[in-house]
């Protein structure tokens, strides 16, 4: 019985591998994302271990231990891998189809309510257009001339500049 956990530990880290391998394939990760998940799979791959060799012979360490996780990831990876990959990228269609679905149903309101709000939003930018011209007459001129009458009065106040 203790083998077969063994066997059964390496199979489930081969199970976990291709989830993990398609996943990372399905979000298409770039390499720093692939090397912390490459870190955190060996995380992950060391607990499953741990957990099933706790189970089949307390952390006993012994030589078939090893011997026995090869061989369940070797049968793993030529007996049922390509399957489970596939099984796992028709699990990412389901969700991609699931959640494109609640992304147009999320964006059916939004799209009602920036149709509706269409009209008011353009008579706000054209008034606020009519009061930043109305602002502009009546502020603006007025400061232009202050500025010219002030550079004025200080040539007229200040001695002429002499170059010497």
């Amino acid at each position: 019985m203790t083998f077969f956990w063994v066997i059964v530990a390496g199979a489930t880290v081969g199970l976990a591998f291709d989830f993990y391998r398609s996943f990372r394939r399905w979000q298409g990760w770039g390499q720093i994302l692939t090397i912390l998940g490459d870190v955190l799979f060996s995380l992950v791959a060391l607990c499953i271990l741990f957990h099933f060799f706790k189970r089949a012979n307390a952390l006993a360490f012994r030589f078939y231990i090893i011997w026995g996780s090869l061989l369940g990831l070797i049968l793993y990876l030529k007996l049922v891998s390509r399957f489970s990959v596939r099984i796992f990228f028709g699990f990412y269609r389901v969700i991609t189809y699931f959640a494109e679905l609640i992304h147009r149903g999320i964006m059916i309101p939004i799209k009602a309510l920036v149709f509706i709000m269409r009209p008011p939003y353009a008579m706000l930018r054209w008034f606020s257009l009519l009061v930043y011209r109305i602002g502009e007459f009546i502020l603006l001129e007025p400061i232009v001339h202050i500025k010219r009458r002030f550079k004025e009065l200080l040539n007229h106040l200040l001695p002429p500049k002499i170059n010497g």
